[in-house]
């Protein structure tokens, strides 16, 4: 299917198409420019198959609705919502960066220190959402965005619902099934207890590398969720200290009641393990929870919850209300023989089917590790492309499981195959079109964020600066930052008449412009040593840097006629060109009389190729004709 929005199409007379950076299940996105500020906006449109259900697009509108409010430095900013042809979207802020997930994936587990102050910064930004009633429900390592500095940005409120909201669907599960609160499996009412629950979730994938519960189907870890206690983040990290896997053991409690209460509670605890004081979470007793949990699937009792049933029953009298309550009984006895008939299938398979050690795949080429795979009794799982500097292009790099693990035969093997380096040496853009450097950008996977402004080295519609410089190594992947020439800097050139020289000079300085010559001439209206006349007049609008010709009184002319000419006539002032580059500053110089040598001196700290010394110095009256030596950082 072709993407909706094309590259240059412009939506709503302001946000122009650049291309499209990802999708999901319910929308797809697209990075934009909003013309009207000038910024970079993400774009985010909703699947076309979604439009003529009502539902869907209420859904959508009530992500931008209940998100735009909610104005945070951890929440992804809401800016717009708009429509095109049928076609509803959302303009939100664009995040340059990685999902935690994706980290995850590339890094395995994360240190202590990075899983918390990760996750108090996630809580922080639930802790304001809940604050005005906004509830997530669909907290997960996909939909938290790292940015290029490592701060944390929610993002994606597709399915979150204000308390007081009206839209209810009985025995439904929104949210993904390996970060789902208990209660919201079973289809009951959530609150910000269930955002916490899936917080605690993605803290202990976070500590451990892996979600706590996994199955073949979404129905099964949910079932998990609600029937089955997690490995212990301690029995998975050996070492991981006492304070946080207590934190983690309150929050994903099955029991709402015994989790926090509130995200504040949650990171109250994580500052406290931070700097090894007492937590709450040590009281938590997770044995006992164990316990209740084996008694309340024992047998089935008129308190017992069936997994994603609508919700409390009533209770009701009569023959009716008799009728009423036996399809919570039969529900329950017919989920718990489907409970039994997995495990019996599960049981049978184990049984009939043997175990053999996963082939170290790592360092082969994608074809023989497959092969060798294959001969082994397993099969692939996800092959993933990623970069990597240690092995060379279209040779795996990861595995999971790792080599040499016992794993019952026919199981799935995720693969990385390398892309190749991680890293790339930045080339000098100086004098490059944007588009050039675009595709260069390009093909070496790499992002580019175009600015423009003046400079006076560098012709108009050319790359003029870059950050990072040129010869840096950078991450495939990373944003580079180029500025492309709209012409030299301009100044307007102040009134002169009647000023000394001196003051001349700087009102010149102050306004970006240089002392050209100074040439004296008697008068008998202008006081001797004040400015007559200049070249270019006052009010023009010049080059930065270029130079202004004074004429200076020399006051009355003598009764009787000088035998030669005044010293001061061929005296001229060097201009100033400190810090122009050196070509700027010879035509400068050339262009007021003086001849130029140059001496390289390293070691300076300015840009290479400026001006850093000049010998005579700026603003010293020589002869006309005379050399001035340039000092130019090397």
């Amino acid at each position: 299917m072709s993407d909706v929005f094309q590259p240059e199409q412009v939506l709503s007379g302001r946000y122009r198409v650049l291309r499209k950076i990802g999708g999901g299940g319910m929308a797809d996105v697209y990075l934009c420019e909003d013309l009207t500020l000038g910024r970079r906006v993400a774009l985010k449109v909703l699947l076309q198959r979604f439009l003529g259900d009502p539902n869907f697009v209420e859904r959508f509108r009530r992500e931008a609705k209940a998100a735009a409010g909610l104005n945070q430095a951890n929440l992804v900013s809401i800016y717009d919502w708009g429509e095109v042809d049928g076609t509803y979207f959302i303009v939100m802020e664009y995040v340059e960066g990685e999902t935690l997930k994706d980290l995850v994936r590339r890094q395995g587990r994360l240190g202590g220190s990075e899983a918390v102050r990760i996750s108090l910064q996630l809580l922080a930004a639930l802790e304001f959402a809940h604050r005005t009633g906004i509830v997530h429900r669909d907290i997960k390592p996909q939909n938290v965005m790292l940015d290029r500095d490592g701060n944390v940005k929610v993002m994606d409120f597709g399915i979150a619902r204000a308390a007081d909201s009206g839209m209810t669907e009985a025995g439904s599960i929104l949210g993904t099934a390996q970060y789902l609160a208990p209660e919201q499996a079973r289809g009951q009412r959530v609150d910000e207890r269930s955002d916490l629950y899936s917080v605690g979730i993605v803290l202990y994938e976070m500590l451990t590398g892996t979600v706590p519960f996994k199955g073949d189907s979404a129905v099964t870890v949910a079932l998990k969720h609600v029937n089955e206690m997690a490995a212990e983040p301690a029995q998975l990290v050996p070492g991981m200290p006492y304070a946080l896997n207590q934190i983690v053991l309150k929050a994903i409690a099955k029991d709402p009641e015994q989790r926090y209460q509130s995200a504040e509670q949650f990171a109250r605890d994580l500052r406290s393990a931070q700097i090894g004081g007492p937590v709450a979470a040590a009281a938590f007793d997770s044995g006992a929870e164990a316990t209740r949990l084996m008694g309340a699937s024992g047998g089935v009792s008129a308190g017992g919850t069936s997994v994603m049933t609508g919700g409390p029953l009533a209770e009701t009298t009569g023959d009716r209300g008799r009728r009423r309550r036996r399809w919570p009984w039969i529900l329950v006895i017919v989920l718990l023989l489907l409970v039994i008939a997995a495990a019996a299938y599960g049981l049978v398979r184990a049984m009939g089917t043997s175990s053999a050690t996963v082939p170290t795949l790592v360092g082969q080429t994608k074809a023989a590790a497959l092969t060798k795979l294959e001969e082994a009794g397993f099969k692939a799982g996800s092959v993933q492309d990623e970069y990597s500097d240690k092995y060379a292009a279209g040779v795996v790099s990861r595995q999971t499981p790792a080599g040499g693990t016992k794993l019952r035969k026919g199981e799935p093997v995720d693969v990385w195959v390398s892309k190749g380096t991680s890293t790339v040496t930045l080339q000098d853009f100086k004098g490059l079109s944007p588009q050039a450097v675009q595709d260069w950008l390009t093909k070496n996977g790499l992002s580019g964020l175009e600015k423009s402004g003046k400079s006076a080295a560098v012709s108009a519609g050319k790359v003029f600066k870059q950050d990072p410089p040129a010869d840096a190594q950078v991450k495939r992947g990373d944003t580079i930052t180029y500025w492309v020439s709209s012409g030299k800097p301009q100044a307007t050139v102040p009134n002169l008449a009647n000023l000394t020289q001196a003051a001349a000079q700087t009102a010149l300085s102050a306004a970006g412009l240089l002392l050209g010559t100074v040439t004296p001439e008697p008068s008998t209206t202008v006081p001797s040593g004040q400015v007559i006349r200049q070249d270019p007049v006052a009010g023009v609008a010049v080059a930065k840097g270029s130079a202004v010709n004074i004429v200076v009184s020399g006051g009355s002319p003598s009764p009787s006629p000088s035998p030669s000419p005044s010293p001061t006539a061929s005296l001229v002032t060097i201009p100033n060109v400190y810090g122009m580059d050196s070509t700027t500053a010879t035509d400068q110089l050339n262009a007021a009389g003086f001849g130029v040598k140059m001496r390289q001196k390293p070691g300076t700290g300015q840009p290479p190729g400026t001006v850093v010394r000049m010998v005579p110095d700026a603003g010293v009256a020589v002869a006309s004709g005379s050399t001035v030596l340039l000092v130019i950082a090397e």
